[in-house]
């Protein structure tokens, strides 16, 4: 893959009656690209979920990072691990799935303005959560999600009141999953009722797994990145959007 050089920014979404900071990367040379809306973890607007936003930009695609936790805590920045961690879980449980919905599409509205050639979504982990989610309500022509958990469950706020999986019947426009054998997080039950429910309506979709992957392997600074696999799934991406 053949990176394009970029450039970066903040801007400010009004979303109801807050305004919410965003990340935005894009191609340097003026073009007609697709637009993605990228979903940032638990650790919020850490320096990866920006890297990961640029990346995409460099495929060559207008990139958005929203805050997610903007209401709460506005640009959270969080450490990895011990109380970085458990502060993210926190944040995520205050989240609903009318605040999530309502700030994706301020995203889309975004992206639409700068009139990008598609509507699509990348999220990680948790974020992996919203882009899946987002899809079965949105006209997203591709999303992607990296090892998203929770979508089977009710365990979090975002997953309630029925399993986010029940949605799936909601989704126009095709799926992406990457998930690692090695996560604890998602067990291969949870995997095959997402493929049972995908297959079962239609969707155009791939699940990738990696068997020796742990969660949160395509982030790079980290004890569990996997460069191979990293790269590959990065290629992925994309082919996804280059579709």
């Amino acid at each position: 893959m053949t990176a394009v050089a970029i450039e970066t920014g903040w801007v400010d979404l009004k979303v109801g009656d807050t305004v919410m900071s965003a990340y935005v990367a894009h191609p340097a040379e003026p073009g007609a690209y697709p637009g993605v809306v990228v979903g940032h973890e638990i650790y919020g607007l850490h320096a990866t979920a920006k890297q990961a936003t640029e990346r995409i930009a460099a495929l060559g695609a207008i990139a958005i990072l929203p805050d997610l936790f903007h209401r709460r805590a506005p640009r959270a920045d969080l450490e990895f691990g011990g109380e970085g961690r458990e502060r993210g879980l926190e944040l995520l449980r205050t989240l609903s799935r009318p605040e999530v919905l309502s700030d994706i599409s301020a995203c889309l509205d975004e992206l639409r303005g700068r009139e990008a050639t598609s509507l699509n979504m990348v999220g990680f982990s948790a974020g992996g959560h919203i882009a899946y989610y987002a899809a079965t309500q949105l006209p997203l022509a591709a999303t992607a999600a990296f090892y998203p958990g929770w979508l089977t469950n009710t365990d979090i706020p975002l997953s309630t009141p029925e399993p986010t999986i029940e949605a799936t019947p909601g989704i126009t426009g095709s799926i992406l999953l990457f998930f690692g054998g090695l996560d604890p997080l998602i067990d291969a039950e949870a995997r095959d009722e997402l493929e049972e429910a995908l297959t079962a309506n239609d969707i155009p979709h791939e699940i990738v797994l990696y068997e020796d992957a742990p969660h949160g392997y395509v982030y790079p600074g980290r004890d569990w990145y996997r460069a191979e696999l990293a790269e590959d799934s990065w290629t992925r991406i994309a082919d996804l959007l280059g579709r």
